[in-house]
């Protein structure tokens, strides 16, 4: 019986001494992440910043991985913690749409792998309307203009004529600039509706003044599934130069007109 006793309280003696290295093991790196926008614009940076904490956190590298939608963890970048465990990254934003990013510190012989809450945020373009794809009212010119003795080379230019487009509710903001190619005054109207029937429709104005130089102009269109602008059938010509819609998608759908 003394061998067997003896057995147990070395057998014991063992399970207590493994104990403190089991739950050494058992810790994980614990990862904060903050993003300084929700909705940046494709081309400019996202900020993230953070700390870790966890065993030999200073000066640890980190991976810094990006989501699209509903696609694949990527990493795109690397970034080393401060003395202070601190950290600071930067991502490019690079396409339009729901995105997720999150920071990772990889495991260690001292601490298990930890990763940062997922941050979402949403990606805005601005897309050139010369490419993207529109209906017509009439016949608009999609072409080069020239207006008070400069040529703009992405311009509309209209005359009892018009172009729709349908932003899916997708986009924020309506931006160019109106201005007219002959030496009489012209105006341009924009339109925007809930839906393809122009339901809850608003109008906008804009005066082109004769001899000027285009004028910028800026319209709300958040919420609002079709865009549309022209002249205002005074048989007067009228240019947007370089018309562009912010939006959360990399190209328009195609718009449809409703049967007379």
């Amino acid at each position: 019986m003394r061998v067997r006793v003896i057995a147990i309280a070395v057998a014991t003696g063992l399970v207590l001494a493994l104990a403190p290295l089991a739950a050494q093991a058992a810790s994980t790196y614990s990862v904060s992440l903050s993003i300084n926008a929700s909705r940046p614009t494709v081309g400019t940076k996202l900020k993230l910043s953070g700390t870790v904490s966890g065993p030999q956190a200073a000066g640890k590298q980190l991976l810094v991985q990006r989501k699209v939608g509903s696609g694949a963890w990527k990493t795109v970048a690397k970034v080393r913690t401060t003395a202070r465990r601190t950290y600071a990254a930067r991502v490019k934003v690079t396409t339009a749409g729901r995105q997720y990013v999150r920071v990772v510190a990889p495991r260690s012989s001292s601490a298990g792998a930890g990763t940062s809450p997922a941050r979402r945020y949403t990606g805005f373009r601005w897309l050139d309307l010369t490419k993207q794809r529109h209906a017509t009212g009439g016949e608009p010119v999609n072409g080069p203009v020239t207006i008070a003795g400069k040529r703009y080379r992405k311009a509309f230019t209209f005359r009892d004529s018009g172009v729709y487009f349908n932003t899916g509710g997708k986009c924020t903001t309506l931006r160019g600039s109106v201005g007219t190619p002959d030496n009489a005054a012209g105006r341009l109207v924009v339109l925007t509706a809930a839906n393809a029937d122009f339901d809850d429709e608003r109008e906008y104005h804009a005066h082109a003044a004769a001899g000027a130089a285009p004028k910028a102009v800026s319209y709300p269109v958040t919420g609002r599934k079709v865009v549309a602008f022209g002249d205002d059938n005074s048989r007067k010509r009228v240019s947007m130069v370089a018309p562009k819609l912010r939006c959360s998608v990399n190209a328009l759908p195609r718009m449809v007109l409703p049967s007379l």
